[in-house]
């Protein structure tokens, strides 16, 4: 989560630079963080041991680790860090070195966005992973010491696919399917539930709302 947090680090940076020299108003990117009876509102609470819907998150997660092969984790696990490069450049992806270079720091707001709720987003459901509540699960990808509702994975490569599906309309289905992609190497790798990439879908959906809409993304167009 280090890139969410530089993200969320740079965007308060330039905005205090902006409020010292009187023209945060005129450049302020807008964002809309949410709290957290809005975050439980929207995503609702994640099913629980013992349940119907508990059960049927771990048998996806068992079915895939039964079905899985060693290129399927190496694909999740070149996707574990949550960069643009490694999500939507390397493997071939639908965004060139060059554009990810100039989205690189232009981004920084909405990774502000998506780091400050994804993370108040885990610490208010506060679920384990998977493998730590079923000893039964191996992950093949490296575990996260983070909690697990919602994939933070899923909500910011949700919210980058839908923004760099406006900035690059004609790609726009190459975006959106690189973006489900992150989300099923998450249960592919052991390290998320499908209600964890659930609510990351809705929650990535609901960033990118906010940062379309926002002040500085007429510049990224």
């Amino acid at each position: 989560m280090k890139h969410l947090l530089l993200g969320l680090l740079l965007t308060l940076f330039t905005q205090n630079i902006l409020a010292s020299s009187g023209g945060a108003s005129d450049i302020d990117p807008g964002l809309d963080f949410l709290s957290k009876a809005e975050i439980r509102m929207l995503l609702g609470d994640y099913p629980a041991l013992g349940t119907m819907a508990g059960q049927k998150d771990l048998d996806v997660l068992l079915e895939y680790q039964e079905t899985r092969t060693q290129e399927m984790c190496d694909y999740a696990a070149s996707q574990e860090s949550v960069s643009l490069k490694s999500l939507f450049v390397n493997n071939n992806g639908p965004l060139s070195k060059r554009e990810a270079r100039w989205l690189k720091f232009r981004l920084a707001p909405l990774y502000a966005e998506a780091g400050y709720n994804i993370l108040k987003a885990k610490k208010l459901f506060d679920r384990p992973r998977p493998y730590d509540s079923h000893p039964e699960l191996k992950p093949c990808i490296p575990k996260e010491t983070s909690k697990a509702y919602p994939s933070g994975h899923t909500a910011l490569g949700r919210a980058l696919a839908r923004v760099l599906s406006e900035i690059y309309p004609e790609r726009a289905a190459l975006f959106m399917k690189r973006a489900d992609e992150i989300s099923e190497n998450r249960m592919i790798g052991g390290v998320h539930y499908p209600s964890d990439v659930r609510a990351g879908k809705i929650l990535g959906d609901e960033i990118a709302d906010v940062v379309i809409k926002s002040k500085f993304f007429d510049s990224l167009r």
